[in-house]
């Protein structure tokens, strides 16, 4: 993802689309029972989104994950977006509500601002190429940040239960 972008959904729906230039790269149906979103992108493949212990989502693809983002703060205010190939952090900007960034080191790679009231416009402004799972994880965490800490095997239904695993080894 280069350029402007936007995430928009209606009023109390879960249904959400990422626009760019008036073309739609993605659509995103959130399942809020089992804290999870399915996304489709244009190219008709499918992932998921969904919470795999207290403070961590991963971006799973024909039951593989391959990205993640990983609470890095006690309230919320920081995560590691990481997969193959890049790790972005991802961070409020301080005290003006619905601003974060996604930064490289101390560098700004893209920006995230939510509209005045609510999370159902997201506005993405990335100077420097983003990937779209990148984005999308960033999205996740911050318009529905309740689902990005969720660790409730009990809800999920059999689609997803038992089908968490971390395909990076763990840091010592």
């Amino acid at each position: 993802m280069l350029g402007e972008a936007e995430l928009t959904s209606g009023l109390f729906s879960n249904q959400w689309q990422l626009v760019q230039r008036g073309e739609v790269l993605a659509k995103a149906i959130r399942k809020p029972r089992n804290c999870y979103t399915t996304v489709t992108l244009k190219d008709g493949a499918r992932w998921r989104l969904q919470p795999d212990g207290w403070g961590v989502v991963r971006a799973v693809e024909d039951e593989v994950p391959f990205a993640r983002a990983t609470r890095d703060s006690f309230w919320g205010n920081r995560w590691e977006v990481s997969g193959l190939g890049f790790t972005y952090l991802l961070q409020h900007e301080g005290r003006i509500p619905r601003r974060w960034q996604l930064a490289v080191g101390t560098e700004p790679a893209a920006w995230l601002r939510g509209s005045t009231v609510n999370y159902n416009r997201v506005r993405i402004n990335a100077p420097i190429s983003v990937p779209m799972v990148a984005a999308l994880l960033s999205w996740h965490v911050i318009a529905r940040p309740w689902e990005a800490v969720a660790f409730a095997p009990d809800l999920w239904t059999p689609e997803v239960r038992g089908q968490l695993t971390d395909p990076l080894p763990p840091a010592f």
